[in-house]
């Protein structure tokens, strides 16, 4: 017997906190650390959304977005940022 998934993917969601948020973006979870979405649901009967996010170090996760808890992964400077002011 096949399950199909009752629910419809989204191309992007809004996040209180976060902004707007679509697969292929790098989000970063307090306990799973850093990950890129896959997939974005909404259920049919329930209207609930899931987020789908293969974290670097614990696989993929379905989670619901305002429980989450997620934030953009802040961006390291590198070489360039020391070299044209990057740093004080």
């Amino acid at each position: 017997m096949s399950h199909k998934l009752d629910a419809n993917e989204l191309d992007s969601l809004e996040l209180d906190g976060v902004g707007v948020v679509c697969p292929g973006m790098a989000v970063e979870h307090p306990m799973f650390g850093f990950g890129k979405v896959e997939a974005i649901y909404k259920f049919i009967k329930s209207d609930d959304i899931t987020i789908r996010i293969n974290f670097e170090e614990h696989g993929s996760k379905a989670l619901a977005p305002e429980y989450a808890n997620l934030s953009i992964p802040k961006v390291k400077k590198g070489i360039f940022g020391k070299l044209f002011g990057g740093s004080k």
